[in-house]
C-alpha cells in the first residue's frame, strides 16, 4: 500500500514539476518578448526625439529652428524657422531670449536699387490658420553680440514669448551657411575667324 502511495505521489510530482517547468519556459519566452518590444520602442522613441523638429504651443507650431552664422569666431548671426499658427485668431510673437546673445526680431527690405536693410520690429504677427516662414531676405531673428565659439550641428536653446499664450521653448541647430551656388567662372568661347583673303592682282601694263 505503501509502494502504491509513493508511485502515486511521485507521478503527482513529476507531472507537477513537468507543468511548471513548461510554464517557466513560457513565462520566460513571454518576458524575452516583453523585453524585446520594451527595447526597441524605446529605441524608436529615443529616435524620434532625436530627430524631431517640430515644438508647439497652444495650437503654434514652430518647425525646424536652425541658426546660420559666419564663422566659429562670428559676433552676429541669423535664425530662421516655420511659424505655423493653427488658432482661428492671430498670434503675436513678442520677442526672444537666447544664450546665444542678444536676440531681435527683424526683416530685411529691398529698396528700389536694390539695396538690402536691415529693419528692427516691435512683434511679428501671423495671422489666423496661416504660417509665416522665417528666412534670409525676410523676415528673421538676428542675434548679435554672440558669446560662444559656435559649432555646426549643435543645439542652441531660445525661449519665444507669445502676446497672452506664453512662451515656447525651442533648440536652433546651427548650420553651415549656403554657399553660393552660381559659377563665377565665365567660359568665353567666341571663335574669332579671320578668313579675308586679300588678292591683289593689279596688272600696271606701262606701253611706252
Amino acid at each position: 500500500m505503501r509502494d502504491i502511495d509513493f508511485n502515486f505521489n511521485h507521478e503527482i510530482i513529476l507531472s507537477m514539476v513537468y507543468r511548471y517547468k513548461k510554464d517557466f519556459v513560457i513565462l520566460r519566452f513571454l518576458l524575452r518578448k516583453i523585453s524585446l518590444s520594451a527595447l526597441i520602442a524605446l529605441f524608436s522613441l529615443g529616435i524620434m526625439v532625436a530627430n524631431a523638429t517640430e515644438v508647439d504651443l497652444n495650437k503654434i507650431t514652430v518647425s525646424n529652428p536652425h541658426l546660420v552664422v559666419f564663422g566659429k569666431n562670428a559676433k552676429s548671426g541669423s535664425g530662421y524657422f516655420v511659424l505655423s499658427n493653427n488658432n482661428s485668431s492671430a498670434v503675436i510673437l513678442n520677442k526672444v531670449t537666447s544664450d546665444i546673445g542678444a536676440a531681435m526680431l527683424h526683416k530685411t527690405d529691398i529698396d528700389e536699387k536694390g539695396i538690402a536693410k536691415m529693419k528692427h520690429l516691435e512683434n511679428i504677427v501671423v495671422p489666423g490658420n496661416r504660417s509665416l516662414k522665417l528666412e534670409p531676405g525676410g523676415v528673421h531673428i538676428m542675434f548679435m553680440n554672440i558669446r560662444n565659439k559656435m559649432e555646426e550641428n549643435e543645439r542652441y536653446p531660445a525661449t519665444l514669448f507669445f502676446e497672452g499664450l506664453g512662451t515656447l521653448e525651442i533648440d536652433f541647430i546651427l548650420k553651415s551657411p549656403k554657399k553660393n551656388k552660381k559659377s563665377d567662372k565665365h567660359k568665353h568661347g567666341h571663335k574669332h575667324k579671320h578668313g579675308h583673303k586679300h588678292k591683289h592682282g593689279h596688272s600696271h601694263k606701262h606701253d611706252h
